[in-house]
Order: structure tokens, then C-alpha cells, then sequence
């Protein structure tokens, strides 16, 4: 599979042969989880495969880097994107609150880049812990698509960073409501000197993205990624285009947050002209990113798609003091944009009436 450069070709893929490899992958997990013995980790674990199947199939877009080995990156991101999930559902609807808990099972991410490493005991802060070898699963299926990536030296030192900013924000972000901010501007205080000018909470959403992780991997599939190249692909996506998506993901997500007692990073900005600009400008700096990359056209292609899939969504086109904001954002990241926003409107409406009609 060659990497598209032409937005309807890429759709054309996406539909034909992406989001199938990725269901197919999907359902191999799900499988799995629906064997998990307790009872408390079967429903977290599944409830992830309920209600979060479009980050596979997001992620799955990326794979695509990796061109005849989209399917082998595949293999990897969906796995790694269920973790993920997972975790956040295990840090976040169940009673604790003990942060070493959180690092405990976010070791997990770690460990699926090293394997010929002893796994750790991740559940070892919890009651609850047979799963039936469900998390370990899914680090063995990240490892072996890791073992057999011809470039994944070069990429390493990168996944590794990225990786660790989101196990952190997990940690940070899921204690006690009064000593989250406490925290999250302390853990920014530390990398802040090799930042960019930005707030903590701007920071905390750069890093609470796989985008950049995906990317990486999916183009160490290809045999001439080399560490400078590598560089280049972190950079475009750390900080602004990761920061771009996870701001947006908020952006969205503010009424429920605020309804759920939930952090939002996005209700820390003054006023909502300010929150526009800042987000104009992360979108400005990614795009920026796209044009030095090998492939700019498709990394292009993937800052105008996550902007399109956020605010194609219901809770943003229903928001009438911010729809003219969104029309900006959407023109501003490019015209594929355009197309990809439609799209995603479309696409949307049809998932809803299968879910109606099935």
C-alpha cells in the first residue's frame, strides 16, 4: 500500500482496507476480554470496546506510514490504543486514588517496548486483579510487532519519551480533585525549560495523545527511517500536533466534564477568543511540522483530519456561540479539512442509524 497524497484516495482506503484490518484486530482482543475472570476488570475492559472503537479506527489511519506493513502496524496500535483505554477506564471509574496504583499500571506501556524484558506486576496496588492474563496480552502483542520493526532503533528513544508524558499526565490527572492542578503544574515546572512557550494545562494536553507514538511506529515499519528523520516526525507532532487533538478533544468535551467534576484543560483559558487563538496557533504550528516531513502531504492530511473529526462532532456543531470559531479552525487547517469534515458528518449520521436500525 503506497501512502496516499489524494484525499479521496485516502478515504477510498481507509473504508476498503484500514478500518476492516482494524475491526479484524479489534475482535481479537474483544474475545479476550470477554473471558477476563473478575468480574470488575471484564466490565471495564469491555466497556472500552463499547464505547471507544473510533480510537482504533483513528489510530489505524496512521498505519498507513508503514505502507505494505499497514497491517503489522495495525497490529501494533490497536493493542497499545487498548491499553490505553483500559488503564483510563481502571484509573478512572474505580475507587482508588493512590497514584502509585496509576504508575503501576501504566508500566505497561512501558514494558510493551522492551521485549525481552520481564513484565512488571501491574495490578500489584489493586484487590482486583485476575484478568486472565488480559493485560499481558496485549503488551505481548505490542512486543512482537516492536521485535520485528526494522527501524524501531530509531525510533525508540522518542516512543519511549512520548510514551512516558502520557503514562505521567495518567498519574497526575487521576488523583484527588484538590491535588490534581498542584501537581500537573508541578510535573510541568520540571520539563518547561526545553518547551515552547505554553501554560501547564496547554502542556498536559500535548501530552495526553498516542498520535505521535503511531506515527513513529507506523514509519519505522520502512527500513530508511533513520534517527533524523525520527526527529523530524516527534517534532511535528510533539507538542503541537498531539497538543491540537487533545485540546480539541476537551474543547468538545466541556459540558460533560464540568456536568462529571472532571478536569478540563480547556476551561482554564480566559475567554473563549483566547482559547480559539491558542488553538489557531497549534493548528498553524503543525501544519508548519507537515512541510519538512518525507510524506508531507499525508501528515498534513492527518493535523486536517483530527481537526475535521472533532468538530464534526454533535457537541461542537450544536455549540452556536463557538460554530463561526469552528468554521474558522476547520478552512484555516486546509480544504481537506473541509472534505474530511463532511465526511465525518456523514459518517456519523450512518453509524448512528445503524445503531438505530440494527
Amino acid at each position: 500500500m503506497t501512502v496516499p497524497t489524494n484525499s479521496l484516495l485516502l478515504m477510498r482506503k481507509i473504508y476498503k482496507n484500514i478500518f476492516p484490518s482494524v475491526k479484524a484486530e479489534w475482535r481479537k482482543w474483544k474475545v479476550l476480554a470477554e473471558q477476563i475472570p473478575d468480574s470488575e476488570l471484564r466490565q471495564q475492559a469491555l466497556d472500552v470496546y463499547e464505547k471507544k472503537y473510533f480510537h482504533c479506527e483513528a489510530g489505524g489511519v496512521i498505519s498507513m506510514l508503514a505502507g505494505a506493513r499497514s497491517k503489522d502496524a495495525i497490529s501494533f496500535i490497536v493493542p497499545y490504543q487498548l491499553i490505553c483505554d483500559y488503564l483510563d477506564n481502571l484509573c478512572d471509574q474505580t475507587t482508588s486514588f493512590n497514584p502509585d496504583d496509576f504508575a503501576a499500571l501504566h508500566e505497561a506501556l512501558h514494558d510493551c517496548f522492551f521485549p525481552r524484558q520481564a513484565k512488571s506486576d501491574y495490578y500489584r496496588f489493586r484487590q482486583s486483579k485476575n484478568d486472565g492474563g488480559y493485560l499481558n496480552a496485549l503488551v505481548d502483542g505490542c512486543r512482537r510487532i516492536v521485535e520485528n520493526t526494522p527501524s524501531f532503533a530509531a525510533a525508540k528513544p522518542h516512543v519511549l519519551d512520548l510514551s512516558r508524558y502520557y503514562s505521567e499526565l495518567q498519574i497526575h490527572k487521576h488523583v484527588r480533585a484538590e491535588e490534581r492542578e498542584e501537581r500537573l503544574i508541578r510535573w510541568f515546572d520540571r520539563y518547561k525549560a526545553d518547551l515552547p512557550d505554553m501554560t501547564w494545562y496547554e502542556f498536559s494536553a500535548c501530552t495526553g495523545s498516542t498520535v505521535g507514538v503511531y506515527c513513529l511506529m507506523s514509519c519505522a515499519m520502512q527500513p530508511a527511517f533513520t534517527p533524523t528523520y525520527a526527529k523530524m516526525v516527534r517534532d511535528c507532532y510533539f507538542p503541537y500536533g498531539q497538543g491540537i487533538h487533545i485540546l480539541l478533544d476537551y474543547f468538545i468535551d466541556q459540558e460533560e466534564d464540568m456536568e462529571d467534576g472532571e478536569l478540563n484543560f480547556c476551561t482554564y483559558y480566559k475567554s473563549e477568543t483566547e482559547m480559539m487563538e491558542r488553538f489557531l496557533y497549534f493548528l498553524q504550528k503543525a501544519k508548519e511540522g507537515t512541510e519538512r516531513l518525507p510524506h508531507a502531504k499525508f501528515h498534513s492530511f492527518l493535523i486536517e483530519g483530527i481537526v475535521a473529526v472533532y468538530l464534526s462532532e454533535e457537541k461542537a456543531t450544536d455549540k452556536k456561540s463557538v460554530r463561526s470559531h469552528c468554521r474558522k479552525l476547520v478552512h484555516t487547517a486546509g480544504s481537506a479539512s473541509i472534505f474530511f469534515y463532511w465526511n465525518g458528518r456523514t459518517y456519523k449520521t450512518y453509524r448512528k442509524m445503524r445503531k438505530v436500525y440494527r
